[in-house]
Parts: C-alpha cells; sequence; structure tokens
C-alpha cells in the first residue's frame, strides 16, 4: 500500500511542474503585456497634450477638441490621430492628423480644400482653457 502511494506521487510531479511552468509563463506574458500597454498610453498622452498646444497656437477661439485613434508607426516612428475641434463659434471640424513632440504649431492633417479654408479662417492663438477628451476618453482641460 505505502509502494503504490510513492509511485501515484512519483507519475504526478513531472505533471505538476509542466503545469507549475505552463502557469509561470502565462503570467509573464500578462506582465509583459501590460507593461507594453500602459508605455503606449504614456506616448499617447504625451503626444496628446503636445497636440492641443500646438493647436491653441496654431487657431484661435478652441474651445473643445476630442482626440481618438492614435496610431504610433516604428520605425519610422510617425504619431498621428483623428481630431474633432469646436470653436466657440459652435462650428466644428474633424480630420486625421500627424503630429511630432516638438511641433509648437500644427497645420498639417489629411484635409479637403474645403476643410483649410475652414481652418485658414481661424488661424491664430487660443489664450484660453480647452477641454480635451483624450484618446482614453478621460477628460481635461488644457
Amino acid at each position: 500500500m505505502i509502494m503504490s502511494k510513492d509511485r501515484l506521487r512519483k507519475s504526478y510531479k513531472p505533471l505538476f511542474i509542466v503545469f507549475l511552468l505552463v502557469a509561470i509563463t502565462t503570467g509573464g506574458v500578462f506582465v509583459f503585456s501590460m507593461l507594453g500597454k500602459s508605455q503606449e498610453e504614456r506616448r499617447n498622452r504625451e503626444y496628446e497634450i503636445s497636440l492641443v498646444n500646438a493647436l491653441k497656437n496654431s487657431y484661435e477661439g478652441i474651445e473643445e477638441i476630442k482626440i481618438s485613434n492614435p496610431n504610433y508607426t516604428n520605425p519610422p516612428g510617425s504619431w498621428s490621430c483623428d481630431v474633432e475641434i469646436k470653436f466657440n463659434d459652435e462650428r466644428k471640424t474633424k480630420y486625421r492628423i500627424g503630429h511630432g513632440l516638438h511641433d509648437k504649431k500644427n497645420y498639417q492633417g489629411s484635409l479637403t480644400n474645403e476643410k483649410r479654408q475652414f481652418l485658414n479662417n481661424y488661424k491664430g492663438v487660443t489664450d484660453l482653457k480647452v477641454i480635451v477628451t483624450y484618446s482614453d476618453n478621460s477628460t481635461g482641460e488644457q
């Protein structure tokens, strides 16, 4: 009887080791994916704050900015997003825009001639605080 219990324990030992290795590997993959996600979120927030400042330096009368669908390519390392701008006269425009962290102004974007003319009417500087909806759906003032 004692002999059979030892055999039973020995037969489960390799199975337990395999299970333990699978659990450790799964946990490691989960931790690294979470770290990557938080780095991506930090990078997006850094670009989004910089973009809002550049847009405020480019257009006057901005009341609200909504940022969505951020995309970062690596290489070459360019960042872009969809941006919706609402001005103090209640008019809005939405377009895709690229941005560099060190850009002080930003007039670029995937714009039709109509949207470019629309934005040209607002060239200037916004000094007041702007309501911002970031790509993670959090809001703030900048």
